[in-house]
């Protein structure tokens, strides 16, 4: 009892993407969607069909083309469905399902989103929030070979400035001594001893300074010059390969490839034992009723690091799903937020004009219904603000340096709009690879997150009773501008809008329905950059 196959294909059955899940060659799926359309019947309001061997669960996901789940007959049917509508939503997410050219276009995409959605043919316990956040997750290799490549780039620049300080110390001796500083080194002057015999060939200082220590601590002070020429002393090989540098090549392992990685740059960092909070956190699933309601809203705040608001959007959509055929035509009174001004669209089913009279959403055609079993938008809103105070979680990150090879930071929160409450918040600060952070104050928790190379800020709640908190720690280093962009994550069961469902009636407006409800509000992109 597994699934088959996932497609999408268009009204003629012509495959657009599809993922097997059992071994079927090519050319049987394809004849399995091309007889798919053939055996739909017109008008019908179910949404699958069966031969006699396989079912075919259906949903219409753009015009001209449809989501299609191959099981065989003895698959539970309600999970199937569950999973379709999953997968129907998923895409509509990834790319515009208007456009067949769009779906082929972000295949790749869409079969990744499958294979988390169905793994070996069975469902995987997953929900949209949760898959959202799997999609959009970085690869762990390339975020390794950034950390490799910014270290490098360290190296290098630290190198130069060593040597720009040898060559400068060497000059200045050679004044010392009598000697054109031009010629950069006393051994120009044939007075350096090379094997016992007089040498004339130039050997800046910088060639008998031992090979510094790897790390990402402040450097030591340099040696004197009659360290420089110890006994002891070993010349500098030209083109040797620091530490570290074939370090992508020794790690193979995947599980180890940060700990090795930092290993090898002899970086010492040792992350607080704190319990550890998930980066972007998924929202408890809902027990469904004969009708459901989901609300789900997707914000975009960004704020420069001066508290300039640089981007506010609030995009919103409501979703009915009704699973019994006497409630096709229920009417939902809805409540809102007059204080925000959003533009607001409805279903071309909904009366719109009763809606911005009293605020319900029912059809405009008493005997209509809305389809069965399957998710339909009747509701949609974005609000768009430029106003500082529109922003209903502010983030003020304040990094001081001291002069003394040190940056203090203070970074803190306020929930300016106290009708939310945000739960799982993880404040992500930027902080230089290699170094582990010294926490003289937090309210919280928090994780030093090696391969992302960032101090993860961890708060449970954030309600009226716990609306502003702070943390403040330090880390060697010098640049201010390294601890951002600051990211936030959170989860949240309440409208930014105010969005709620207050009642869901009868067609005629006097017997009650029993619902359920979701609301979601997710941050698509929340930072100070």
């Amino acid at each position: 009892m597994v699934i088959l196959a996932s497609s999408i294909c268009t009204k003629t059955g012509k495959a657009l993407v599809s993922r097997q899940f059992v071994e079927m060659p090519r050319t049987r799926i394809e004849g399995l969607l091309a007889s798919f359309p053939k055996l739909m019947t017109p008008g019908q309001q179910h949404t699958t069909v069966e031969t006699e061997t396989i079912r075919y669960v259906y949903q219409p996901i753009g015009e001209g083309m449809y989501a299609v789940l191959i099981t065989s007959r003895q698959n539970n049917i309600v999970q199937d469905m569950d999973t379709l509508h999953l997968i129907a939503r998923t895409v509509s997410d990834i790319c515009d399902v208007a456009d067949q050219q769009d779906v082929i276009m972000h295949g790749i995409d869409i079969i990744s989103a499958f294979d988390e959605i169905i793994s070996q043919g069975l469902r995987d316990n997953v929900d949209l929030s949760k898959l959202r956040t799997i999609m959009e997750m970085e690869s762990h290799e390339e975020k390794i070979q950034e950390i490799i490549e910014r270290n490098k780039e360290r190296e290098a620049k630290q190198e130069l400035k060593r040597k720009a300080k040898m060559f400068e110390q060497q000059r200045r001796e050679a004044a010392k001594r009598g000697m054109d500083p031009n010629l950069g080194g006393i051994g120009s002057s044939g007075s350096m001893l090379s094997g016992g015999r007089i040498s004339g060939v130039y050997e800046p200082l910088i060639s008998r300074e031992p090979e510094p220590s790897r790390s990402f601590a402040a450097a030591s002070p340099a040696p004197s010059s009659a360290a420089s020429f110890s006994s002891g002393a070993r010349g500098m090989k030209l083109g040797r390969k620091p530490k570290g540098a074939d370090v992508l090549g020794a790690m193979r392992d995947e599980v180890g490839l940060a700990d090795n990685f930092a290993n090898n740059l002899n970086i010492s960092e040792q992350a607080a034992p704190v319990n550890a909070a998930p980066v972007v956190p998924a929202l408890p699933p809902v027990d469904m009723k004969d009708v459901h309601v989901q609300i789900e809203e997707h914000i975009t705040a960004i704020v420069n690091r001066d508290g300039g608001l640089e981007q506010m959007e609030v995009k919103g959509d409501m979703s009915l799903i009704i699973s019994k055929p006497e409630y096709s035509s229920v009417q939902l009174s809805v409540t809102t937020d007059s204080s925000h001004n959003a533009q607001v669209k409805t279903h071309p089913k909904i009366d719109k004009k009763r809606f911005q009279a009293e605020s319900v959403i029912a059809l405009k055609d008493p005997s209509g219904s809305l389809p069965l079993s399957q998710p339909v938008g009747v509701l949609k809103w974005r609000i768009v603000s430029s106003d500082e105070e529109s922003i209903p979680f502010t983030i003020n990150c304040w990094p001081s340096p001291t002069g003394s090879g040190t940056v203090d930071v203070n970074i803190e929160y306020e929930l300016t709009d106290t009708k939310l409450e945000l739960e799982d918040v993880v404040v992500s600060i930027p902080i230089p690879a290699g170094v582990q952070p010294t926490i003289s104050d937090v309210d919280g928790v928090y994780e030093v997150n090696r391969p992302r190379s960032t101090l993860d800020w961890q708060i449970p709640t954030v309600d009226t009773s716990n609306k502003n908190g702070s943390l403040d720690f330090s880390v060697p280093g010098d640049d201010a501008g390294a601890f951002f962009p600051v990211i936030v994550s959170f989860a949240c069961k309440k409208s930014y809008y105010g969005v709620e469902v207050s009642s869901v009636t009868a067609s005629d407006g006097q017997e009650s329905v029993d619902f359920s409800q979701n609301i979601a509000l997710i941050p698509e992109q929340y930072a100070v950059i």
